[in-house]
């Protein structure tokens, strides 16, 4: 009786404590991604399948319209992990533009790829950037997801425009702005380079072209004080439909976010999945290509990385010195 009071002495205290500080992998975690047929959904489905597959979690995709729909149960620990760009993530965790309050509990596990964006014109349309759109028919307004409202005008702002220089079209989101275009109402559409919707335009309108932002210094600046943690880049003739020569587009990298209550040891596991089964990543999932083991770690940050990450990161030795400063000044912001 004795070694059974002993035992349940040792035991008892193993009992009380949370199952987190002992570092147990939950046995199952969302993921937070935009609509089904975007390729927001497209990433976290690809990325979701090989997390289950090589950790001891299963992940559940979760869509919803945006960002602004999961961002607040993310703060409170309810939804484990997201896909979210940069500005998203600069923007939420400050809590300024779009967002009401600051949701500051998002960590990074990964930097994966970009997602790339400009306006689209006819193909045989006499305009080539951004500044030949003055005056023209554009789509504005996007009630239903007014972060792309942000994107447009940053690209118009890096030519020194503002919604006042073109005709504004009131459309109520993404969808309903390549809809426009494809019937004649807009001289110029905005969509995610690569997507479907500019594929159909492209085919159904006897080609188009996407028209470049203005990637000097100057206009790289106009664009990312609207719409923080954007930068111009330059995608090569024949990438994608509607690149027709080298074009530059507003860029965004996109995250793999956590809440920051996500276990240390769980954010490690998911990272070194995504880090180990990388080229299975690309060839299995096409749009995950870009997600590649360079761009994990980045300079451009612009929120903490979680420690469980980090842990990873240092022990495959690509977490650099410049880093520690810059998760300081993320963590302080």
């Amino acid at each position: 009786m004795k070694r059974i009071h002993w035992i349940a002495l040792l035991t008892a205290p193993l009992l009380l404590t949370p199952l987190a500080a002992l570092g147990a992998m939950p046995r199952s975690v969302n993921l937070a991604t935009a609509a089904v047929g975007s390729q927001n959904n497209a990433w976290g489905t690809g990325i979701a399948t090989i997390i289950s597959r090589y950790t001891p979690m299963t992940v559940r995709v979760q869509p919803y319209a945006g960002p602004p729909a999961w961002l607040p149960s993310m703060d409170k620990g309810e939804t484990d992990m997201g896909v979210l760009t940069g500005p998203d993530a600069f923007t939420s965790y400050k809590g300024i533009i779009i967002y009401k309050r600051p949701f500051r509990n998002s960590r990074i596990l990964i930097v994966g790829g970009t997602l790339t964006l400009s306006f689209y014109v006819a193909k045989d349309a006499n305009m080539v950037s951004v500044a030949d759109l003055r005056g023209k028919r554009i789509p504005g307004d996007f009630p239903g997801t007014p972060i792309v409202k942000l994107s447009t005008t940053a690209a118009l702002a890096s030519a020194g425009l503002t919604y006042s220089d073109v005709v504004k079209v009131p459309v109520s989101d993404l969808q309903a702005g390549a809809q426009a275009f494809l019937e004649g109402r807009t001289d110029a559409g905005w969509h995610t380079v690569g997507s479907p919707a500019v594929e159909e335009a492209n085919a159904r309108k006897g080609g188009v072209k996407f028209v470049s932002v203005i990637a000097t210094p100057e206009g790289a600046k106009r664009m990312a004080d609207i719409y923080p943690g954007s930068y111009p880049s330059i995608l090569k003739a024949g990438s994608a439909a509607g690149i027709v020569k080298e074009t530059a587009v507003l860029t965004n990298d996109v995250y793999l976010v956590a809440s920051k209550e996500l276990t240390d040891d769980a954010a490690y596991e998911v990272v070194k999945a995504l880090w180990n089964y990388n080229q299975e990543l690309g060839a299995a999932y096409p749009t995950l290509k870009e997600w590649t083991r360079e761009r994990i770690v980045s300079p451009r940050a612009t929120i903490p990385y979680h420690p469980g990450a980090i842990r990873f990161f240092k022990e495959k030795g690509v977490w650099s010195k410049e880093m520690e400063p810059l998760q300081a000044k993320l963590l302080g912001q």
